[in-house]
């Protein structure tokens, strides 16, 4: 019988993920054996390069865009080749909505018995790893400060209230930006750097981006006042429409950040996760992930 290793994350989304194993294990003991792995606890990275993940036909990773952040860091730091397959359990499902994936077991069990793999671009930034976004500036450290009770009663929402209690005390982040064929200065006040075109909870932010074409998508909203910053959060986030002045859209396979007129802005963010400090060099690594999707 066919083994696949199933990594869960029990504090994702409103923690219920762990009373549905038995059902979970249920349904795919149609055709498989089923082994699990709690995330939370010993580093991830040292007990994956523990595992002999040629028994396995596919890993299933089950939580939200940070949970899935942590397993690709794992696999990537550990150069393991695997089948990745993604259940969505999280708050945030950026990664998994933009895939379409299926949210039922017997439906899920289905997309791994076809095992139809598409090899998706991943990010490195400095010596770590992303999968969807990395992302700078306003809302960067919100998912961080926002009260875990919260997040389970209200899921993302929560996200965009204590977004708008930061929104007042912002400053400005200044950075050199550097990509391969063009270098300039800016006062931003939020940027992402996306693979997928979701983020936030927002999709088609970026409708020309692909998960398999070698480049990522830079859109960033230039620093100004208050009133013209938050009318180009809703240009972009909400009408889809960044073609301002005050909007920067490129697309590349490498950018360069780095901290301008001796500021300190502290950390980008990374899939909802804390990411490294700037300076930051963000590449893309081209086919890094056999993912599972639907056909």
């Amino acid at each position: 019988m066919k083994k696949i290793k199933l990594v869960y994350n029990p504090r994702s989304g409103d923690s219920t993920f762990p009373g549905r194993l038995n059902e979970f294990v249920r349904v795919f003991q149609q055709g498989y054996e089923v082994s699990l792995l709690n995330i939370t606890g010993a580093s991830l990275a040292k007990r994956f390069s523990r595992i002999n993940f040629a028994e396995y036909s596919c890993l299933v990773v089950a939580g939200g865009d940070g949970t899935i952040n942590s397993v690709v860091n794992a696999l990537l730091g550990n150069d393991i080749e695997i089948p990745l397959a993604i259940l969505p359990t999280g708050t945030s499902n950026d990664f998994a909505d933009y895939l379409n994936l299926p949210g039922g077991f017997e439906d899920y069990y289905e997309l791994i018995s076809r095992g139809h793999i598409r090899r998706v671009d991943a990010g490195r930034i400095n010596s770590r790893y992303f999968v969807n976004v990395c992302a700078g500036g306003f809302l960067t450290g919100v998912p961080h400060k926002t009260d875990t009770a919260l997040k389970n009663r209200l899921g993302r929402i929560a996200y965009y209230l204590k977004g708008l209690q930061e929104f007042p005390s912002f400053k400005p982040l200044a950075l050199e930006i550097t990509t391969t064929d063009q270098e300039f200065s800016s006062e931003l006040f939020m940027f992402l750097v996306l693979n997928s075109s979701r983020a936030g909870g927002f999709d088609t932010l970026t409708p020309e981006s692909s998960i398999d074409d070698g480049l990522f998508e830079f859109l960033a909203i230039r620093y100004g006042g208050i009133y013209e910053m938050f009318n180009s959060l809703i240009e972009v986030f909400i009408n889809k429409n960044p073609g301002q002045d005050n909007v920067i859209l490129l697309k590349d396979s490498y950018f360069k950040l780095k901290p301008s007129q001796g500021n300190s802005p502290g950390n980008t963010d990374i899939d909802g996760e804390k990411g490294p400090a700037y300076p930051v060099e963000i590449e893309v690594l081209p086919g890094a992930l056999p993912l599972i999707i639907p056909g």
